[in-house]
Protein backbone atom coordinates (compact mmCIF):
# COMPACT_ATOMS: atom_id res chain seq x y z
CA UNK A 1 0.00 0.00 0.00
CA UNK A 2 1.72 3.44 -0.82
CA UNK A 3 1.07 6.51 0.89
CA UNK A 4 0.09 9.58 -0.98
CA UNK A 5 1.73 12.49 0.15
CA UNK A 6 -0.17 15.66 0.98
CA UNK A 7 0.68 17.93 -2.10
CA UNK A 8 -0.37 14.83 -4.39
CA UNK A 9 -3.38 14.95 -2.76
CA UNK A 10 -4.25 18.45 -3.21
CA UNK A 11 -3.26 18.41 -7.14
CA UNK A 12 -4.68 15.12 -7.31
CA UNK A 13 -7.59 15.13 -5.83
CA UNK A 14 -8.75 18.71 -4.75
CA UNK A 15 -7.85 20.64 -7.09
CA UNK A 16 -10.12 18.91 -10.15
CA UNK A 17 -12.54 18.67 -7.66
CA UNK A 18 -13.21 22.32 -6.78
CA UNK A 19 -12.65 23.66 -10.37
CA UNK A 20 -15.35 20.86 -11.18
CA UNK A 21 -17.51 21.77 -8.05
CA UNK A 22 -17.49 25.77 -8.74
CA UNK A 23 -17.93 25.42 -12.53
CA UNK A 24 -21.09 23.32 -11.43
CA UNK A 25 -22.14 26.02 -8.94
CA UNK A 26 -22.00 28.24 -11.92
CA UNK A 27 -24.07 26.70 -14.23
CA UNK A 28 -27.04 25.49 -11.67
CA UNK A 29 -26.64 29.30 -10.12
CA UNK A 30 -27.19 30.70 -13.66
CA UNK A 31 -30.08 28.46 -14.47
CA UNK A 32 -31.58 29.13 -11.36
CA UNK A 33 -31.03 32.89 -11.91
CA UNK A 34 -33.06 32.84 -15.57
CA UNK A 35 -35.62 30.79 -14.34
CA UNK A 36 -36.44 32.41 -10.81
CA UNK A 37 -36.31 35.96 -12.96
CA UNK A 38 -39.05 34.43 -15.36
CA UNK A 39 -40.59 33.16 -13.06
CA UNK A 40 -41.19 36.70 -11.27
CA UNK A 41 -41.89 38.59 -14.71
CA UNK A 42 -44.33 35.99 -15.67
CA UNK A 43 -46.22 36.40 -11.98
CA UNK A 44 -46.32 40.32 -11.88
CA UNK A 45 -47.20 40.21 -15.87
CA UNK A 46 -50.36 37.97 -14.38
CA UNK A 47 -51.27 40.02 -11.25
CA UNK A 48 -49.69 43.22 -10.76
CA UNK A 49 -51.33 44.47 -14.09
CA UNK A 50 -54.92 43.81 -14.19
CA UNK A 51 -57.67 46.87 -13.95
CA UNK A 52 -60.10 44.55 -11.81
CA UNK A 53 -57.74 42.83 -8.79
CA UNK A 54 -59.10 39.32 -8.15
CA UNK A 55 -57.15 38.06 -5.04
CA UNK A 56 -58.02 34.12 -6.34
CA UNK A 57 -56.39 34.68 -9.23
CA UNK A 58 -53.66 36.44 -7.24
CA UNK A 59 -53.44 33.38 -4.93
CA UNK A 60 -53.49 31.16 -8.09
CA UNK A 61 -50.60 32.80 -9.27
CA UNK A 62 -48.52 32.45 -6.78
CA UNK A 63 -49.02 29.07 -6.11
CA UNK A 64 -48.42 27.98 -9.66
CA UNK A 65 -44.82 30.10 -9.57
CA UNK A 66 -44.18 28.89 -6.28
CA UNK A 67 -44.42 25.40 -7.54
CA UNK A 68 -42.50 26.81 -10.75
CA UNK A 69 -39.69 27.84 -8.12
CA UNK A 70 -39.57 24.10 -6.34
CA UNK A 71 -39.44 22.47 -10.27
CA UNK A 72 -36.53 24.45 -11.15
CA UNK A 73 -35.04 23.22 -7.86
CA UNK A 74 -35.55 19.96 -9.23
CA UNK A 75 -34.24 20.56 -12.72
CA UNK A 76 -30.97 21.83 -10.83
CA UNK A 77 -30.63 18.51 -8.70
CA UNK A 78 -31.23 16.63 -12.46
CA UNK A 79 -28.59 18.95 -13.60
CA UNK A 80 -25.93 17.72 -10.73
CA UNK A 81 -26.76 14.32 -11.28
CA UNK A 82 -26.07 14.41 -15.02
CA UNK A 83 -22.71 16.45 -14.65
CA UNK A 84 -21.60 13.61 -12.07
CA UNK A 85 -22.91 11.13 -13.85
CA UNK A 86 -20.77 12.34 -17.21
CA UNK A 87 -17.80 12.87 -15.11
CA UNK A 88 -17.84 9.07 -13.89
CA UNK A 89 -18.37 9.86 -10.50
CA UNK A 90 -21.48 7.12 -10.03
CA UNK A 91 -22.40 4.20 -12.57
CA UNK A 92 -25.95 4.91 -13.12
CA UNK A 93 -28.55 7.49 -13.51
CA UNK A 94 -30.54 6.16 -10.31
CA UNK A 95 -27.04 6.27 -8.24
CA UNK A 96 -26.50 9.95 -9.68
CA UNK A 97 -30.10 11.26 -8.81
CA UNK A 98 -30.06 9.87 -5.04
CA UNK A 99 -26.80 11.66 -4.86
CA UNK A 100 -27.13 15.15 -6.13
CA UNK A 101 -30.92 14.81 -4.97
CA UNK A 102 -29.33 13.72 -1.02
CA UNK A 103 -26.63 16.15 -1.37
CA UNK A 104 -28.57 19.32 -2.49
CA UNK A 105 -28.94 21.11 0.45
CA UNK A 106 -26.92 19.00 3.28
CA UNK A 107 -24.00 16.10 3.04
CA UNK A 108 -26.67 13.43 2.59
CA UNK A 109 -26.20 9.55 1.96
CA UNK A 110 -23.44 9.22 -0.21
CA UNK A 111 -20.88 6.38 0.08
CA UNK A 112 -17.42 6.80 1.86
CA UNK A 113 -15.88 5.17 -1.15
CA UNK A 114 -16.35 7.57 -4.25
CA UNK A 115 -14.65 6.51 -7.25
CA UNK A 116 -10.99 8.31 -7.53
CA UNK A 117 -11.67 10.44 -4.33
CA UNK A 118 -14.29 12.42 -5.78
CA UNK A 119 -15.74 13.54 -1.81
CA UNK A 120 -15.63 16.82 -2.13
CA UNK A 121 -18.46 16.84 -4.79
CA UNK A 122 -21.17 16.64 -2.27
CA UNK A 123 -20.15 19.60 -0.04
CA UNK A 124 -20.36 21.87 -3.98
CA UNK A 125 -24.05 20.27 -4.51
CA UNK A 126 -24.46 21.28 -0.83
CA UNK A 127 -23.50 24.88 -1.47
CA UNK A 128 -25.10 25.36 -4.72
CA UNK A 129 -28.64 24.01 -2.86
CA UNK A 130 -28.18 26.47 -0.38
CA UNK A 131 -27.33 29.15 -2.23
CA UNK A 132 -30.70 28.39 -4.79
CA UNK A 133 -33.00 28.18 -1.82
CA UNK A 134 -31.91 31.61 -0.67
CA UNK A 135 -32.28 33.40 -4.07
CA UNK A 136 -35.95 30.79 -4.34
CA UNK A 137 -36.65 32.32 -0.77
CA UNK A 138 -36.09 35.57 -2.16
CA UNK A 139 -37.64 35.54 -4.95
CA UNK A 140 -40.77 34.80 -3.23
CA UNK A 141 -40.46 36.82 -0.99
CA UNK A 142 -40.32 39.34 -4.06
CA UNK A 143 -43.59 37.80 -5.47
CA UNK A 144 -45.32 38.28 -1.60
CA UNK A 145 -44.38 42.01 -1.65
CA UNK A 146 -45.93 42.47 -5.12
CA UNK A 147 -48.53 40.12 -3.93
CA UNK A 148 -49.23 42.30 -0.83
CA UNK A 149 -49.20 45.55 -3.01
CA UNK A 150 -51.58 44.45 -5.62
CA UNK A 151 -53.88 42.90 -2.56
CA UNK A 152 -53.61 46.42 -0.73
CA UNK A 153 -55.07 48.03 -4.01
CA UNK A 154 -57.78 45.73 -4.43
CA UNK A 155 -58.83 46.55 -0.81
CA UNK A 156 -58.58 50.66 -1.91
CA UNK A 157 -60.64 49.94 -4.94
CA UNK A 158 -63.30 48.41 -3.24
CA UNK A 159 -63.67 51.29 -0.40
Amino acid sequence: MSSISAIDFVFQNAIPQTAFGIFMIGIVLGFDGFAYGWTIRFFRANVGQRPNPSMIRATFFFILCTQLLALTQLASIVIWAAAILLVGVTPDWFTSIRLSASSYTTLGDFPSSMPGGWHLTPAFMAFSGLFSFAWASSSIISMLNSLNKFLDAENKSTE
